[in-house]
């Protein structure tokens, strides 16, 4: 029974999962009729892991609250917003102009500005630091980074127009190029992951090892 309990969610996910890639290689009605099925029961899947997550987001954070650990009136704060907000989108809605989208544009809004604006600082701290010319690729990189900075300048632009066609040339060559890789290995790196997933070679996701 316990093999079997096991076996059971692979073998959905290997049927699944050969549904949505053969829906898009085969438009035969046989297999997307099942995709179509299978793409209804997303909505409350989706809302299911929802509920999960707020569930353990309640358990940890309430387990710091009880048990006053370190730092456990941050996590006061996150349970009491959390529920705030739930309390009044089931409340008073959540349609334009009521309490709920108030509530959002007025404390959410600035809060996530505010997160951003300090992200800014410890980007520019780890750029400062990961700029230094100690070798040739540092150098580069540095030199890079400071023709692109200047050229989005609006005063360097017209007052040099060679800095900004260089800017310009780097962002759209180069670091295209270098986003395009990133997202291939990306790509990769998931397609592998569902193929392990799928036919069953990672059984970490019923936390057992592999």
């Amino acid at each position: 029974m316990q093999r079997l309990g096991y076996r059971l969610p692979f073998a959905v996910m290997l049927v699944l999962g050969v549904f949505i890639v053969a829906q898009h290689y085969i438009p035969h009605p046989s297999v997307q009729g099942p995709v179509s099925a299978i793409k209804q029961w997303k909505q409350p899947v989706n809302a299911f892991i929802i509920f999960t997550g707020i569930l353990g987001l309640a358990a940890v954070h309430g387990r710091r609250v009880l048990r006053r650990e370190r730092r456990w009136g941050y996590s006061a704060i996150t349970l009491g917003s959390m529920f705030a907000m739930s309390f009044v989108g089931f409340v008073f809605g959540i349609a334009d102009g009521g309490v709920f989208q108030a509530w959002f544009t007025y404390l959410i809004t600035p809060i996530e500005a505010t997160v951003f604006s300090l992200l800014a600082f410890y980007i520019a701290s780890a750029a400062f630091r990961a700029f230094r010319a100690r070798s040739a690729h540092a150098t580069v990189l540095l030199a890079s980074a400071v023709v692109v900075m200047l050229g989005l300048i609006p005063f360097v632009e017209n007052a040099c127009p060679l800095i900004a066609s260089t800017s310009s040339f780097l962002l759209e060559y180069p670091n295209t190029a270098a986003k395009r890789a990133i997202v291939i290995g990306v790509a990769l790196g998931a397609i592998s992951v569902a193929i392990q997933t799928i036919f069953g070679l990672d059984r970490t996701v019923l936390g057992k090892e592999r």
